[in-house]
Protein backbone atom coordinates (compact mmCIF):
# COMPACT_ATOMS: atom_id res chain seq x y z
CA UNK A 1 0.00 0.00 0.00
CA UNK A 2 2.72 1.84 0.41
CA UNK A 3 4.34 1.29 -2.34
CA UNK A 4 1.46 2.14 -4.45
CA UNK A 5 0.67 5.91 -2.87
CA UNK A 6 4.63 6.77 -3.38
CA UNK A 7 4.20 6.00 -7.35
CA UNK A 8 1.06 7.79 -7.15
CA UNK A 9 3.01 10.66 -5.56
CA UNK A 10 5.86 10.59 -8.66
CA UNK A 11 3.43 10.25 -11.23
CA UNK A 12 1.88 13.98 -9.86
CA UNK A 13 5.49 15.36 -9.26
CA UNK A 14 5.98 14.28 -13.23
CA UNK A 15 2.71 16.05 -14.21
CA UNK A 16 3.45 18.70 -12.50
CA UNK A 17 7.16 19.32 -14.56
CA UNK A 18 5.27 18.45 -17.34
CA UNK A 19 2.69 21.17 -16.97
CA UNK A 20 5.72 23.66 -16.05
CA UNK A 21 7.55 22.74 -18.94
CA UNK A 22 4.89 23.18 -21.25
CA UNK A 23 4.31 26.74 -19.92
CA UNK A 24 7.98 27.83 -19.98
CA UNK A 25 8.94 27.21 -23.92
CA UNK A 26 7.01 27.94 -26.73
CA UNK A 27 8.37 27.26 -30.79
CA UNK A 28 8.36 29.48 -33.60
CA UNK A 29 10.67 30.12 -36.86
CA UNK A 30 13.77 32.24 -37.21
CA UNK A 31 12.29 35.10 -39.67
CA UNK A 32 13.39 38.84 -41.41
CA UNK A 33 10.75 41.28 -42.92
CA UNK A 34 9.78 40.18 -46.15
CA UNK A 35 10.13 43.38 -48.93
CA UNK A 36 7.62 42.49 -52.18
CA UNK A 37 9.02 44.39 -55.37
CA UNK A 38 6.36 44.85 -57.70
CA UNK A 39 6.51 47.15 -61.06
CA UNK A 40 4.60 49.65 -62.49
CA UNK A 41 4.46 49.14 -66.18
CA UNK A 42 3.28 45.81 -67.77
CA UNK A 43 6.14 45.80 -70.37
CA UNK A 44 7.69 42.82 -71.22
CA UNK A 45 11.22 41.72 -69.04
CA UNK A 46 14.15 41.91 -70.95
CA UNK A 47 17.26 41.30 -68.98
CA UNK A 48 17.69 39.06 -65.51
CA UNK A 49 20.55 40.38 -63.21
CA UNK A 50 19.65 38.81 -59.78
CA UNK A 51 18.58 34.91 -58.86
CA UNK A 52 16.77 33.24 -56.53
CA UNK A 53 18.72 32.72 -53.11
CA UNK A 54 21.62 35.72 -54.17
CA UNK A 55 22.50 38.49 -51.50
CA UNK A 56 22.23 41.44 -52.92
CA UNK A 57 22.94 45.05 -51.80
CA UNK A 58 20.38 48.32 -51.91
CA UNK A 59 20.80 49.51 -55.82
CA UNK A 60 21.76 46.18 -57.13
CA UNK A 61 20.09 46.26 -60.54
CA UNK A 62 17.24 43.05 -60.46
CA UNK A 63 15.49 43.17 -63.61
CA UNK A 64 14.72 45.32 -66.56
CA UNK A 65 11.82 45.92 -68.74
CA UNK A 66 11.70 46.60 -72.05
CA UNK A 67 11.46 50.92 -72.42
CA UNK A 68 10.67 51.31 -76.40
CA UNK A 69 7.64 52.19 -76.14
CA UNK A 70 7.95 54.95 -73.36
CA UNK A 71 11.01 56.20 -75.09
CA UNK A 72 8.80 57.22 -78.21
CA UNK A 73 6.30 58.69 -75.93
CA UNK A 74 9.67 60.77 -74.54
CA UNK A 75 10.92 61.85 -78.08
CA UNK A 76 6.94 63.16 -78.65
CA UNK A 77 7.25 65.44 -75.08
CA UNK A 78 10.64 66.35 -75.50
CA UNK A 79 9.25 68.12 -79.66
CA UNK A 80 6.53 69.62 -77.58
CA UNK A 81 8.45 71.04 -74.93
CA UNK A 82 10.93 72.64 -77.93
CA UNK A 83 7.99 73.77 -79.38
CA UNK A 84 6.73 75.75 -76.43
CA UNK A 85 10.62 77.03 -75.21
CA UNK A 86 10.69 78.12 -78.76
CA UNK A 87 7.23 80.19 -78.78
CA UNK A 88 8.61 82.08 -75.52
CA UNK A 89 12.08 82.83 -76.73
CA UNK A 90 9.73 84.58 -79.62
CA UNK A 91 8.24 86.34 -77.40
CA UNK A 92 10.84 87.33 -74.69
CA UNK A 93 12.96 88.64 -78.11
CA UNK A 94 9.41 90.96 -79.01
CA UNK A 95 7.71 91.47 -82.68
CA UNK A 96 10.79 91.44 -85.50
CA UNK A 97 11.68 94.68 -87.04
CA UNK A 98 10.45 93.73 -90.44
CA UNK A 99 6.66 93.66 -88.73
CA UNK A 100 6.96 96.99 -87.17
CA UNK A 101 8.16 98.28 -90.65
CA UNK A 102 5.41 96.55 -92.15
CA UNK A 103 2.70 98.24 -90.07
CA UNK A 104 3.84 101.26 -90.48
CA UNK A 105 3.37 101.39 -94.35
CA UNK A 106 0.06 100.32 -93.76
CA UNK A 107 -0.74 102.98 -91.84
CA UNK A 108 1.14 105.36 -93.81
CA UNK A 109 -1.52 103.81 -96.65
CA UNK A 110 -4.46 103.48 -94.62
CA UNK A 111 -3.92 107.77 -93.80
CA UNK A 112 -3.07 108.18 -97.48
CA UNK A 113 -6.66 106.36 -98.32
CA UNK A 114 -8.41 108.42 -95.27
CA UNK A 115 -7.54 111.65 -96.61
CA UNK A 116 -8.56 111.08 -99.91
CA UNK A 117 -11.62 109.88 -99.20
CA UNK A 118 -12.31 112.78 -97.00
CA UNK A 119 -11.89 115.01 -99.81
CA UNK A 120 -14.41 113.12 -101.81
CA UNK A 121 -16.62 113.28 -99.19
CA UNK A 122 -16.48 117.32 -99.07
CA UNK A 123 -16.93 117.49 -102.72
CA UNK A 124 -19.84 115.43 -102.84
CA UNK A 125 -21.43 117.48 -100.18
CA UNK A 126 -20.68 120.76 -102.14
CA UNK A 127 -22.55 119.08 -105.07
CA UNK A 128 -25.22 117.73 -103.07
CA UNK A 129 -25.98 121.05 -101.71
CA UNK A 130 -26.21 122.83 -105.38
CA UNK A 131 -29.13 119.76 -106.06
CA UNK A 132 -26.81 118.67 -108.71
CA UNK A 133 -26.38 114.84 -107.28
CA UNK A 134 -28.60 112.67 -105.40
CA UNK A 135 -28.63 111.30 -101.86
CA UNK A 136 -27.40 108.10 -103.33
CA UNK A 137 -24.21 109.51 -104.65
CA UNK A 138 -23.37 111.36 -101.15
CA UNK A 139 -24.09 108.17 -98.97
CA UNK A 140 -21.90 106.18 -100.85
CA UNK A 141 -19.23 108.78 -100.72
CA UNK A 142 -19.56 109.04 -96.82
CA UNK A 143 -19.57 105.39 -96.49
CA UNK A 144 -16.00 105.04 -98.27
CA UNK A 145 -14.86 107.79 -95.72
CA UNK A 146 -16.04 106.06 -92.92
CA UNK A 147 -14.41 102.90 -94.02
CA UNK A 148 -10.68 104.37 -94.66
CA UNK A 149 -11.09 106.10 -91.37
CA UNK A 150 -11.87 102.70 -89.64
CA UNK A 151 -8.76 101.26 -91.37
CA UNK A 152 -6.80 103.68 -90.25
CA UNK A 153 -7.49 103.47 -86.80
CA UNK A 154 -6.73 99.75 -87.21
CA UNK A 155 -3.80 100.46 -89.09
CA UNK A 156 -2.79 102.95 -85.92
CA UNK A 157 -3.88 100.20 -83.06
CA UNK A 158 -1.41 97.39 -85.02
CA UNK A 159 1.61 99.22 -85.17
CA UNK A 160 0.77 100.34 -81.40
CA UNK A 161 0.68 96.54 -80.26
CA UNK A 162 3.90 95.79 -82.53
CA UNK A 163 5.88 98.81 -80.66
CA UNK A 164 4.62 97.84 -77.28
CA UNK A 165 6.05 94.47 -77.17
CA UNK A 166 4.82 91.16 -75.55
CA UNK A 167 2.43 91.27 -72.60
CA UNK A 168 3.60 90.33 -68.97
CA UNK A 169 0.40 88.17 -68.93
CA UNK A 170 1.20 86.24 -72.49
CA UNK A 171 4.98 85.89 -71.61
CA UNK A 172 3.48 84.54 -68.41
CA UNK A 173 1.60 82.02 -69.98
CA UNK A 174 4.19 81.11 -72.09
CA UNK A 175 6.47 79.76 -68.87
CA UNK A 176 3.73 77.91 -67.61
CA UNK A 177 3.28 76.17 -70.96
CA UNK A 178 6.92 75.88 -71.30
CA UNK A 179 6.69 74.55 -66.99
CA UNK A 180 3.65 72.04 -67.87
CA UNK A 181 5.89 70.64 -70.98
CA UNK A 182 9.27 70.14 -68.77
CA UNK A 183 6.88 68.22 -66.18
CA UNK A 184 5.69 65.80 -68.35
CA UNK A 185 9.23 65.19 -70.07
CA UNK A 186 10.52 64.92 -66.16
CA UNK A 187 7.64 61.95 -65.68
CA UNK A 188 8.17 60.06 -68.99
CA UNK A 189 11.49 59.86 -68.07
CA UNK A 190 11.06 58.66 -63.98
CA UNK A 191 8.68 56.10 -66.17
CA UNK A 192 11.60 54.81 -67.97
CA UNK A 193 13.87 54.69 -65.02
CA UNK A 194 11.55 52.94 -62.78
CA UNK A 195 11.51 49.85 -66.00
CA UNK A 196 14.91 48.73 -63.93
CA UNK A 197 14.08 47.04 -60.53
CA UNK A 198 16.78 47.41 -57.94
CA UNK A 199 16.94 45.87 -54.87
CA UNK A 200 15.21 48.26 -52.30
CA UNK A 201 17.31 46.86 -49.27
CA UNK A 202 20.47 44.64 -48.16
CA UNK A 203 19.24 40.96 -48.07
CA UNK A 204 18.55 37.73 -50.05
CA UNK A 205 16.52 37.49 -53.49
CA UNK A 206 14.04 34.66 -51.39
CA UNK A 207 12.18 34.64 -55.28
CA UNK A 208 12.32 35.64 -58.69
CA UNK A 209 8.17 35.42 -59.97
CA UNK A 210 8.61 36.06 -63.48
CA UNK A 211 10.85 34.78 -66.18
CA UNK A 212 12.54 36.45 -69.25
CA UNK A 213 10.03 37.75 -71.70
CA UNK A 214 6.99 37.63 -69.46
CA UNK A 215 5.28 40.45 -68.86
CA UNK A 216 3.97 41.60 -65.57
CA UNK A 217 0.48 43.55 -65.05
CA UNK A 218 0.96 46.99 -63.42
CA UNK A 219 1.45 46.80 -59.86
CA UNK A 220 2.34 43.13 -59.91
CA UNK A 221 4.77 41.66 -57.47
CA UNK A 222 8.16 40.12 -59.38
CA UNK A 223 9.91 39.56 -56.29
CA UNK A 224 10.55 39.07 -52.63
CA UNK A 225 13.40 40.32 -50.59
CA UNK A 226 14.55 39.11 -46.85
CA UNK A 227 15.95 42.22 -45.69
CA UNK A 228 19.26 41.38 -43.69
CA UNK A 229 18.79 44.56 -41.45
CA UNK A 230 16.91 42.98 -38.67
CA UNK A 231 16.49 39.04 -37.53
CA UNK A 232 13.67 38.20 -35.28
CA UNK A 233 11.58 35.13 -34.00
CA UNK A 234 8.07 35.39 -34.51
CA UNK A 235 6.62 32.98 -31.54
CA UNK A 236 3.05 32.56 -29.65
CA UNK A 237 3.12 33.62 -26.27
CA UNK A 238 0.14 31.76 -24.55
CA UNK A 239 -2.54 32.60 -22.80
CA UNK A 240 -0.45 31.92 -19.36
CA UNK A 241 2.62 34.16 -20.03
CA UNK A 242 0.57 36.94 -21.63
CA UNK A 243 0.90 39.52 -18.71
CA UNK A 244 4.46 38.60 -17.91
CA UNK A 245 5.89 38.85 -22.01
CA UNK A 246 5.90 42.65 -22.42
CA UNK A 247 8.55 44.48 -24.87
CA UNK A 248 11.78 44.97 -23.65
CA UNK A 249 11.96 41.63 -22.11
CA UNK A 250 14.93 39.34 -22.25
CA UNK A 251 14.35 36.00 -23.23
CA UNK A 252 17.09 32.92 -24.46
CA UNK A 253 16.44 31.49 -28.00
CA UNK A 254 17.67 28.02 -29.26
CA UNK A 255 17.46 27.37 -32.77
CA UNK A 256 17.63 24.07 -34.39
CA UNK A 257 21.05 23.57 -35.97
CA UNK A 258 22.85 25.92 -33.88
CA UNK A 259 24.43 24.71 -30.45
CA UNK A 260 24.45 27.84 -28.89
CA UNK A 261 21.25 29.68 -27.19
CA UNK A 262 20.83 33.60 -28.22
CA UNK A 263 19.54 36.16 -25.91
CA UNK A 264 16.56 38.29 -27.62
CA UNK A 265 14.57 41.02 -26.88
CA UNK A 266 10.60 40.82 -27.20
CA UNK A 267 10.02 43.92 -29.82
CA UNK A 268 5.87 43.76 -30.29
CA UNK A 269 3.36 41.71 -28.84
CA UNK A 270 -0.57 41.27 -30.63
CA UNK A 271 -3.11 42.83 -28.07
CA UNK A 272 -5.34 40.37 -30.32
CA UNK A 273 -5.52 36.90 -29.88
CA UNK A 274 -4.72 34.52 -32.97
CA UNK A 275 -7.17 32.18 -31.49
CA UNK A 276 -10.61 32.94 -30.56
CA UNK A 277 -12.74 29.55 -29.50
CA UNK A 278 -16.43 29.50 -30.42
CA UNK A 279 -17.85 29.14 -27.48
CA UNK A 280 -17.64 31.19 -24.10
CA UNK A 281 -14.12 31.92 -23.25
CA UNK A 282 -14.58 29.80 -19.50
CA UNK A 283 -10.90 29.57 -17.82
CA UNK A 284 -10.35 26.20 -19.35
CA UNK A 285 -10.92 28.01 -23.06
CA UNK A 286 -8.84 30.59 -22.38
CA UNK A 287 -5.99 28.29 -22.02
CA UNK A 288 -6.39 28.27 -25.36
CA UNK A 289 -5.33 31.37 -26.59
CA UNK A 290 -2.18 32.35 -28.09
CA UNK A 291 -0.50 35.94 -28.76
CA UNK A 292 1.24 36.55 -32.18
CA UNK A 293 4.87 38.39 -30.64
CA UNK A 294 8.29 39.26 -32.47
CA UNK A 295 11.70 38.78 -30.66
CA UNK A 296 14.64 40.75 -32.26
CA UNK A 297 17.70 38.44 -32.35
CA UNK A 298 20.73 40.58 -34.05
CA UNK A 299 23.07 37.75 -33.14
CA UNK A 300 21.11 35.51 -35.34
CA UNK A 301 22.01 37.52 -38.38
CA UNK A 302 24.01 34.87 -40.06
CA UNK A 303 21.09 32.09 -39.82
CA UNK A 304 18.75 31.15 -42.75
CA UNK A 305 15.10 32.66 -42.44
CA UNK A 306 12.26 29.42 -41.87
CA UNK A 307 14.61 28.02 -39.52
CA UNK A 308 12.11 26.10 -36.15
CA UNK A 309 13.02 27.58 -32.78
CA UNK A 310 12.51 27.15 -29.09
CA UNK A 311 12.03 30.27 -26.62
CA UNK A 312 12.64 29.84 -23.25
CA UNK A 313 10.50 32.06 -20.57
CA UNK A 314 12.54 32.01 -17.38
CA UNK A 315 10.37 32.43 -13.93
CA UNK A 316 11.24 35.97 -13.42
CA UNK A 317 10.03 37.06 -16.82
CA UNK A 318 11.04 40.91 -16.60
CA UNK A 319 10.55 44.14 -18.56
CA UNK A 320 12.99 46.94 -19.44
CA UNK A 321 11.42 50.22 -18.40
Amino acid sequence: MKYETWLIFIFLVMLSACDKVDNTFMVGTLERDRIEISVESNEAIIAIHAQDGQMLKTGDLILEQDPARLEQVLAQQLALRDQVAARLAELQRGPRAELIREARAQLTSTQATAKNTAANLVRAEEVFARDLSDQSTLDLAKTRWQTATAAEQAASESLDRLSNGTTVEELQQAIAALGVAQAGVSRIQLDIARLKIYAPVDGMLDKRLYQLGERPQAGATVGVMLDSARTFARIYVPEPLRSSVLPGAKLVVRVDGNNHSITGTVRWVSTDASFTPFFALTEHDRSRLSYLAEVDLPAAASLPAGVPLEVDFPASVTAND
